[in-house]
This record gives structure tokens, sequence and C-alpha cells, in this order.
């Protein structure tokens, strides 16, 4: 199981295939795994996963921040011996992605960035709610609950696909756990002030015309000081882009980066 260690953190990641070094950076409540339909649409690369503090099988005690995350990516392509990668990050992780190309510039050459924007009042309050009913609902439920911010409708079209993305959710033997969830909402909460002003790699935003989470004007707001940047919209997607229409997020991405 590949892992290093960051501070007080043990920082589980994966590496699979070859080619030139491209680090993706999951969302909230996610890991590794959650890359799943884009993966193989990204030939003739080495995709390295990270699992962030709070979630999948990086493990940490206490309050975690997004600084500490960021931190651990940089450690980790310390430990891997790469100066300079290709990022993308989903959600959460595009704003990882930002704030490693602000405070590590020579680290990151290109950076994609999906359904990251600034986050509403309305999505903080979901957010802690989700985090507070996460304790006292049973997952399958929970994972319903979750699934109608991240999808769109054609997802809820047949009710078995929705239980039985529930119940594979709900099995996952990384699930996140309540506490971390709740961790990672918090830090979420305080945030992390960093200058994008300073970005000096090209980015390009995907984001979901579906999305609820970050609906164009938030992923506009979040990129606004970021000097080179492109934003390009996914049809027919909600916050889970990557799910619901991996192959034109793949093209977009493939394209970009070559």
């Amino acid at each position: 199981m590949p892992e290093f260690k960051n501070g007080a953190a043990t920082v589980h990641y994966e590496i699979l295939g070859e080619g030139k070094p491209l680090l993706l950076l999951a969302g909230t409540a996610s890991d590794g795994a959650s890359w799943g339909p884009l993966l193989p649409l990204l030939p003739g690369r080495q995709l390295i996963l990270i699992d962030n503090r709070g979630s999948g099988r990086t493990r940490v005690e206490g309050p975690i921040e997004l600084a500490e995350m960021v931190a651990d990516c940089a450690a980790l392509l310390d430990h891997l011996g790469l100066e300079r990668v290709e990022v993308i990050g989903h959600s959460l992780g595009g704003f990882l992605g930002l704030a490693l190309a602000a405070t590590h510039p020579s680290r990151v050459s290109r950076l994609v960035t999906m359904g990251a924007g600034t986050i509403s009042p309305k999505a903080r309050v979901l957010f802690r709610d989700l985090s507070r009913l996460y304790f006292t609902v049973p997952p399958p439920d929970w994972f319903r609950l979750l699934f109608q911010w991240l999808f769109s409708t054609p997802f809820f079209a047949d009710e078995a696909n929705v239980a039985a993305a529930a119940a594979a959710s709900t099995a996952y033997p990384h699930r996140q756990s309540p506490g971390d969830f709740a961790r990672q909402v918090v830090a979420i909460d305080r945030g992390m002030i960093v200058d994008l002003s300073t970005v000096a790699c090209e980015v390009l935003a995907l984001s979901g015309d579906l999305d609820l989470l970050a609906p164009f004007g938030a992923v506009e707001e979040l990129h606004g000081k970021v000097p080179r940047f492109t934003h390009a919209p996914i049809a027919n997607a909600a916050h889970s882009l990557h799910w619901e229409a991996p192959a034109a997020v793949a093209r977009e991405i493939n394209g970009f980066l070559r």
C-alpha cells in the first residue's frame, strides 16, 4: 500500500499507468476511487491519485486544514522525486489545485479544475446539514440525499439505479466516516487565504451546465484572479461531471494538456 508520512498524517496514494505525470485531486467526501470513469480516457499518463486528509486511506488525528492538504500534495511530489506535474482537481480538489499552483508555482505546469467555484451561503448550510445528518440517518439514505447535488435528472429516472448507487457507496470499503466528513466540512468553512493572481500556469476550468453546487457564476468568481484562465462548459452534466459526461470531460482535458 503506497503511503508516506507528512507531519502527523500518513498519506495514501496510488500510481496507475506510465508516461507524463498527472496528479489527480478528489473532492469532498471522495478519494482516489472517485476518478474511476475518467482514468481509462487519459492514456499515456502516469496517473497519481492522492487521498486527501479526512478521506480514503489517508490517516491523521484531530482537526484538518486545507493548507495541510495542499502541503500533502507538494510533499507527495517530493516523495516521488517529481519537480513539475500537470494537475486535475474536482470540486474541493480544484481549489486545492489552484492553491498548490499559487503557493508552489514552479511545481504545476498546467491545471484543470472541474466543478470548482466559490461556495455560496446556501451550499455552506447544505454541507453543515449533511454533516450533522450523516451521524443520524442510515448511510444509504444519506447518499441518496447527497446524490441530489451531484447528479442531474437522468440519474434518478430509474429507482433501481439510485438504490444500487447508494448501496455501492455504502459498501465501499474505504467509505468516508461521518466524523471525517465533518472534519472536511469544518476545514472548508475555515477556508484558506491564497492569492490566485500568483498562479503562473494555464488553467482550464470545466463545469457542468446543470451544476447546483458550482454554477457558472461561482466558477468564474473563484477563477477571476487567475491570469491565464479558460472556462469550458460541459453540457448535460451536474457536479459529478466526470461521471455523467466522462467522454466530453476527457476530450477537453486531453486537448488542453496536449
